[in-house]
């Protein structure tokens, strides 16, 4: 064990599911990067950023993808496409 994991008591190595536009995602870490999360849900960071979804707030992670993050058991998550909208 290195000594950041004695100081995080093993967290550092702990996996969680996690909701990524509806759908499960397993094997997060729990100390990890809204980028990560994205690649872990086969989504191109290059062209989404991550938002955390909690009732009715949204935590935007725009331009934030390399933060250090903690995430939990069952908490949601919704990608944004930072492509142009298309026009109809």
């Amino acid at each position: 064990m290195t000594t950041a994991d004695a100081r995080h008591g093993g967290a550092a190595h702990k996996t969680v599911t996690v909701i990524v536009d509806e759908e499960s995602v397993s094997d997060v870490p729990q100390h990890t990067t809204p980028n990560e999360i994205l690649q872990l849900a086969g989504i191109a960071p290059a062209t989404h950023y991550l938002e955390r979804v909690n009732g009715r707030h949204r935590e935007s992670f725009k331009d934030q993808g390399d933060k250090d993050i903690t995430v939990h058991e069952g908490e949601k998550f919704v990608s944004v496409s930072t492509g142009p909208t298309p026009v109809s």
